[in-house]
């Protein structure tokens, strides 16, 4: 698979969870989570990750950049290598932060136990192959330096 590819059905996906967990019927009671900052839409999504605002808000915004970079590039880079390697380093870095009892709330405003430390390290794992290791098969979008310019004047 492209990073292109990656970076759209990853946006899709985050996009919909993202707006699907907004929708209260699928977000169940906050019986037995820990009391955050920040309580607004707050629960277990499908009864099985805890979200809250924040985390929504943020996979709305990762998918929404997510399909924007699969149709968008850089200087040199498409911009679908560099969205996998942001989805490295903040999925990554959730997925850590989760696994530490003290910033496992990400101090009062956002949950990041339970599955969603999963869901973390899988989107991790999968932003470092399509951002690092398929780096190398994906030609290089930059202009050709070898293609000599006409000299002005002669």
């Amino acid at each position: 698979m492209h990073p292109k590819r990656f970076a759209l059905i990853g946006g899709i996906i985050m996009l919909a969870v993202g707006l699907l967990s907004l929708i209260p019927n699928l977000v169940g009671p906050i019986d037995g989570l820990p009391v955050l900052r920040v309580q607004e839409s707050y629960g277990y999504f499908l009864g099985l990750v805890p979200m809250n605002i924040v985390n929504k808000l943020v996979l709305i915004f990762l998918g929404v950049a997510g399909i924007y970079s699969a149709n968008e590039r850089f200087t040199n880079l498409p911009a679908s290598i560099h969205y996998s390697r942001w989805v490295f380093a903040i999925a990554g870095a959730l997925a850590i932060l989760g696994l530490i009892p003290q910033t496992n709330t990400l101090f009062g405003y956002a949950p990041l136990f339970g599955y969603d430390v999963w869901f973390h390290a899988v989107m991790a794992v999968a932003g470092a192959y399509f951002g690092f290791a398929l780096t190398a098969k994906v030609p290089d979008q930059s202009p050709n330096k070898n293609t000599r310019m006409p000299a002005h004047g002669l």
